[in-house]
């Protein structure tokens, strides 16, 4: 079960990272590849090993890299360039010939109006081109995002964000993520050329927000700040091209578009457990609120 050797590129970001140690606590054979070595201890303390291998390389070197693996999985970057950091790292792994290859992406992939979507077609177009075997793990927005509302949600019992209370919209938990992840990679024949879209729950701000308050044992409140606002406060977590593009991103939820409220069964159909809901992971991690 465990002949498949496995490189996850782009391993130190949320999915990267919990995707490794998923598939280190499963005894897979599983590889690391960082940028910089020394900087993951954590990874190496979860029985992965780790290598300096970067997406972004010289290709002819990558390709070297990637050819002692059957499956690589590639954890686009949060980076501007992540076009052409990706696409550069589907085509190395093409020329290594390597035996599978899955990669992040999103549920507007297709939506050339937002800059997310300009950003993900190219890369999706690259690899369904590339001949290569290939499943694609579209993912929405995070569960874990609360995290960025820990300092409100923890001095004034109050979170934030751009849209109506009401509207609702998917998210993904990252451990559901990085396992669909794991149970792909640990057989990838059974996933060849499919696309999944793994949802975790499908709330509003404001069922979040009473959810917070069952699971806290207080009474959390949802404001729905302006775009602007929101803004303003985002950019002192990510930069501005970022912060733009979650803000279409939620603009979408707003028109409740297709992408983010299309709950699946995928994740079910792939690990064959029920997702993680918001209030399971906010149970798992209320002592830090």
């Amino acid at each position: 079960m465990h002949s498949q050797k496995i490189l996850v590129l782009g391993a130190t970001g949320n999915i990267g990272s919990a995707t490794v140690k998923t598939l280190a606590s499963r005894k897979a054979n599983v590889t690391a590849g960082v940028r910089d070595p020394s900087k993951a201890k954590e990874l190496q303390n979860s029985g992965a090993q780790v290598i300096k291998a970067d997406m972004s390389q010289n290709q002819a070197e990558l390709a070297k890299i990637i050819s002692n693996y059957n499956a690589v999985y590639l954890v686009t970057p949060g980076h501007i360039d992540r076009t052409q950091i990706t696409i550069n790292a589907i085509q190395a792994a093409r020329q290594a010939n390597i035996q599978y290859v899955l990669l992040v992406s999103i549920p507007c992939a297709d939506n050339q109006n937002i800059l997310f979507g300009r950003q993900f077609t190219p890369i999706e177009k690259e690899l369904k081109a590339s001949g290569l075997k290939y499943g694609i793990l579209r993912l929405p927005m995070f569960t874990d995002n609360a995290w960025g509302n820990n300092e409100p949600i923890r001095t004034h019992n109050t979170f934030y964000g751009p849209i109506n209370g009401d509207k609702k919209f998917v998210t993904v938990a990252v451990q559901d993520a990085a396992l669909a992840a794991a149970i792909i990679l640990e057989n990838p024949s059974k996933h060849n050329g499919k696309t999944y879209t793994i949802t975790s729950d499908y709330k509003s701000s404001d069922e979040q927000a009473q959810i917070f308050s069952q699971a806290l044992g207080r009474q959390i409140k949802y404001v729905n700040a302006t775009f602007e606002g929101s803004k303003q406060s985002l950019l002192k977590m990510m930069p501005e091209w970022q912060v733009d593009g979650l803000l279409e991103l939620y603009s979408l939820v707003e028109k409740s578009d297709v992408s983010q409220v299309n709950q699946t069964s995928d994740y079910k159909q792939i690990t064959g457990n029920s997702p993680t809901t918001t209030l399971s992971w906010m149970w798992q991690n209320h002592k830090s609120f």
